[in-house]
């Protein structure tokens, strides 16, 4: 794994660095040539290797190098269109390149979060020996106390935080209600916050992509972006625009379907799903967001069956267990409930996650089902976790009732 590890970095810093010297046209042509040179050096191998050959195998060899070199072009020629159609191959939409440059025109210190600071380690270095290290960005990112301590004692002139953004609420909930800063670009691989400066423009980014996809790509990105910043009239406005760009493209229909879900606008959920799933039928998330929609539309049978078909592609992702055991519950179904929450559990055991609510949740499905010793063994499980005393109380009272109606599990 090292040694992959190992080569894919060198393909990355190699593509880094011609972007660095020529652009994007510059940063596209490395990497075919990542993919196109070494073919090239195999079939010249080879053809060394015929030419050595005794004279009457030759013939033979070298019609059969022919072959297989058209075969290898038409294969590449065919990967070359469906990745095209399939893949995201700009890198404006790989890595937050437009504030990365904004973010190098600042003067001072600037807070990376790690995927920025991962970004930045190719494409803007001398970034970096201004920057906390990844562990602390990690760390600052998720508690603004101590974010803020770190600002007192070195000040930062400018934040720029990259997708995945998740981690970072914490802190854009307080940089949001801070006068000192301002939004200073929206992109669609993230946000750049700058000291003092008085936001007298729009920040959203106007950056336009010359091929379609990308362009609806790239809007579909944004949207979620301004979702996560609370902007949800730009958000849907630019989700939209994506859509008519792109109306049957799969990433941009579930991109749809998750900012809808994210809104509780279920039936709008449901319906870019569904669509999703036309074009690419084993889309994960396509199939989650479809059994979600489902279950919050009280649709019950139908969530039940899209969620056997969603554990069929991924039984082991803890947020798909997590949803079909909602739906089990609803489907008054404990056996696929238990089954559910007890992968859950070994999980999240395994994670060293809190497991009290699993617990609890495991108790109920188990009393449910008639089986009172488990359904004991997990409410006294989850008394030993973390409770406010309102569920505290209430764990005590079930399990109080399972016990006076089996005396002998006392």
């Amino acid at each position: 794994m090292a040694g992959h590890a190992d080569h894919a970095n060198l393909i990355d810093r190699f593509i880094a660095a011609a972007y660095g010297m020529g652009g994007l046209p510059a940063a596209d042509l490395a990497r075919a040539a990542c993919v196109v040179l070494p073919i090239f050096v195999l079939f010249f191998a080879l053809g060394r290797l015929v030419g050595k050959l005794p004279p009457r195998l030759q013939v033979g060899a070298r019609r059969a190098l022919t072959v297989a070199a058209l075969g290898t072009i038409a294969f590449g020629a065919y990967e070359g269109v469906e990745a095209r159609q399939h893949e995201l191959r700009d890198i404006r939409l790989l890595a937050p390149i437009e504030l990365l440059r904004e973010g190098e025109k600042s003067e001072g210190r600037i807070f990376m979060n790690p995927s920025a600071l991962a970004s930045s380690r190719l494409l803007a270095p001398r970034l970096i020996p201004q920057a906390p290290d990844s562990a602390s960005a990690q760390a600052l990112s998720s508690a603004p106390v101590r974010w803020r301590e770190e600002d007192r004692s070195k000040p930062f002139s400018a934040i720029l935080l990259a997708t995945p953004l998740d981690d970072c609420r914490p802190l854009v909930d307080l940089l949001s209600n801070s006068p000192e800063w301002q939004l200073a670009r929206i992109d669609n691989m993230g946000v750049l916050y700058k000291r003092g400066q008085n936001e007298s423009t729009n920040p959203i980014s106007r950056t336009h992509f010359a091929n379609n996809r990308d362009e609806a790509l790239r809007n579909a990105q944004l949207a979620m972006i301004l979702h996560f910043l609370g902007k949800n009239q730009d958000a849907r406005e630019f989700m939209d625009l994506a859509r008519r760009i792109a109306p049957r493209d799969p990433v941009v229909l579930t991109q749809s379907a998750t900012l809808a879900a994210s809104l509780k606008q279920w039936q709008r959920a449901r319906e870019a799903a569904e669509l999703a799933l036309k074009e690419n039928p084993s889309s994960l998330q396509a199939h989650y967001l479809l059994a979600l929609a489902f279950l919050e539309m009280k649709k019950i049978p139908a969530a039940a069956t899209e969620s056997g078909v969603l554990a069929s592609f991924n039984s082991s992702d803890p947020s798909v267990l997590l949803l079909q055991a909602r739906i089990a519950r609803e489907a008054n179904d404990p056996t696929t409930e238990i089954s559910a929450l007890e992968k859950l559990l070994t999980i999240s055991k395994k994670r060293m996650a809190d497991p009290t609510i699993i617990h609890i949740h495991l108790a109920q499905a188990w009393a449910k089902k008639g089986f009172s010793a488990q359904a004991l063994e997990n409410y006294t499980a989850a008394l030993e976790g973390d409770l406010t005393p309102a569920q505290r109380a209430e764990v005590e009272t079930a399990r109080g009732t399972i016990k006076d109606r089996t005396p002998r599990l006392d």
